[in-house]
């Protein structure tokens, strides 16, 4: 076991590195992806069977437990330090504008998923999960579609210059909201179904969890690093991931996700506490934790190539997120001013689901709420929204406009 276990590190580490840089494909392709496009081949080749035969199983038994822990421990982070910018940088009136445009972005894309998931309820199969009903996963299809990738938007910004913009700051904050509304939405999801008796409790028991970590355990966090807080305390990373993991069980054992209550505990710690270790934290975890998680996520990915059903299932509903999403933010962003180009770029961005649509469907998998097919065809909808984001921002930004800078009243995260 000890010695196979090292060679599953090894292999996970290193082949999509390897594979990248040999034939280039990180210029095309995130890591994110090509990691899960790894897991997809090993499934798809017959691999992962051949693996099983010899006794090697990646999908269950305790090697699968371990390397599924190790990934889980990365998101709790990742997901942390995105709870940990969640809160805008400045109180001015103008820096507010991005609250509709999230609003509208996020509920408009849901509404419209949502009455498109009944439809597709009825025209395909694979879309209902095993726990829920027609109208369950109609909304829980819904909230997939308004999702919105932070992490992976933050890199675009990074990549195309939009960093420091009044384009690029809204576009994080407005997503940085969306994440507010997303976890919110799982809860709610997560609790559908259960008795009104258990519903009660575990609403008792998230009101004294929300209560403990906003007013008991966020001021004694201040208070303590107060003293600290012109040093570089290595200590600091360590109670940091200790608050993490505490509040992700906390949430779990009141019955909702473990990632709610790793977003909370980023949101409740103090900013600038983190703020000397929050690359090296990022670095580590996408580095070296997550590609657990998504090659994982690859290998359960199960892609009929043949089936043309999922292609026109995963055509409608990438047509549907991304046109949704995009001409909602559209709208909200001209309403608040904003010229034609920059409202454009605002919704381009806002549309990329990247890693957030992942985390999302597969906790919705992982609980029944979604279908095998309907989960690999979302799976290829956020593949696609964020390979086009890029290219549809480089052609908005040769449009003949001076981008506005953060100076017009929207602080730069």
């Amino acid at each position: 076991m000890t010695s196979l276990f090292f060679a599953t590190i090894f292999l996970f580490l290193c082949l999509p590195f390897l594979l990248g840089k040999l034939f280039k494909i990180e210029k095309i392709f995130p890591p994110v992806f090509l990691q899960i496009i790894l897991g997809f081949a090993f499934n798809a080749s017959g691999m992962l069977d051949w693996l099983k035969a010899h006794n090697v199983d990646f999908l269950k038994g305790p090697l699968a437990a371990a390397v599924d822990g190790i990934g889980w421990f990365g998101l709790l982070i990742l997901i942390a330090l995105v709870g940990g910018a969640s809160t805008p940088a400045s109180n001015e009136q103008k820096t507010w504008r991005f609250v509709p445009i999230s609003l509208s972005g996020f509920f408009f894309t849901f509404l419209v998923g949502s009455l498109i998931g009944l439809q597709l309820i009825r025209h395909f199969s694979g879309v209902v999960g095993s726990n829920a009903s027609v109208w369950h996963s109609a909304l829980t299809l819904g909230v997939t579609l308004a999702v919105t990738a932070l992490p992976v938007l933050i890199a675009i910004l990074r990549e195309t210059g939009l960093t420091g913009t009044r384009v690029g700051s809204l576009a994080v904050n407005a997503a940085m909201l969306d994440d507010v509304w997303l976890w919110l939405s799982i809860a709610l999801l997560l609790s559908v179904g259960k008795s009104t008796a258990h519903f009660l409790l575990m609403f008792a028991y998230l009101a004294a969890y929300a209560v403990f970590m906003l007013c008991i355990l966020k001021p004694a966090l201040r208070r303590w690093y107060a003293p600290r807080a012109k040093s570089a305390d290595p200590g600091v990373v360590l109670i940091f991931v200790s608050i993490v993991c505490f509040s992700a069980m906390l949430t779990d054992v009141i019955g909702l996700h473990p990632l709610l209550g790793a977003f909370v505990a980023g949101v409740i710690f103090p900013k600038q506490a983190i703020a000397n270790w929050r690359e090296s934290l990022m670095n580590f975890s996408q580095l070296l934790l997550l590609p657990f998680y998504f090659i994982l996520t690859g290998m359960r990915l199960n892609i009929d190539v043949s089936d043309s059903s999922l292609w026109l299932l995963a055509a409608i509903v990438t047509a549907v997120a991304v046109l949704s999403k995009f001409s909602s933010v559209f709208v909200s962003a001209r309403c608040t001013g904003m010229s034609w180009r920059d409202s454009a770029l605002l919704g381009s961005l806002m549309q990329c689901k990247g890693l957030m649509e992942l985390v999302a469907i597969n906790i919705f998998l992982g609980a029944g709420l979604i279908g095998p097919k309907i989960h690999a065809a979302l799976a290829l909808m956020a593949l696609i929204s964020t390979l086009i984001t890029a290219p549809a921002i480089a052609y908005l930004r040769r449009r003949p406009q001076v981008l506005e800078t953060a100076t017009a009243g929207v602080p730069a995260l």
